[in-house]
Order: structure tokens, then sequence, then C-alpha cells
């Protein structure tokens, strides 16, 4: 038996999936010892970009990688 995950164009999958902050931390906990977090918070808001406001889970994890890479970022 297999199992087939369909992940958006993101790789978080579909809208609902995962609530933005769980999907927030988990990405905190993959990063490695020492990353420089903001840095790799940028990197996530750049593929982040092309949702716009289309999905409000999109713009509440957009906000939470705004807020790590120390941009204005508008919490929902």
């Amino acid at each position: 038996m297999s199992v087939v995950v369909n992940t958006g164009p993101s790789g978080f999958g579909p809208s609902g999936s995962g609530k933005p902050e769980s999907v927030f931390i988990a990405w905190l906990l993959w990063q490695p010892r020492g990353a420089d977090l903001a840095t790799e918070a940028a990197k996530e808001l750049k593929k982040l970009a092309p949702y716009e406001d289309r999905d409000p889970d999109i713009v509440r994890l957009r906000s939470l990688f705004e807020s790590l890479a120390g941009r204005s970022a508008r919490l929902h």
C-alpha cells in the first residue's frame, strides 16, 4: 500500500491541510543548527511571494516569516 501526498506549488499542501503556525514550527525545527533564521525566512518569503493574498493560510504563514525576517508583518 502506498500513500500519495498531493502538495501544492508551495510544497505545503492544499489550503486547510495544516495550520500556518504548525507549518512554521515544522520549518523552524528543520533548520540546521546555527542557521541564520532571518535570512532563511527571507528565502521562504520569496517562495510565497507569487501567492499574494489569495489564501488566508498563506497570508498568515507569510506574516510569521515576515516577523522572523525582521520585516514589518501584519499578524492576523
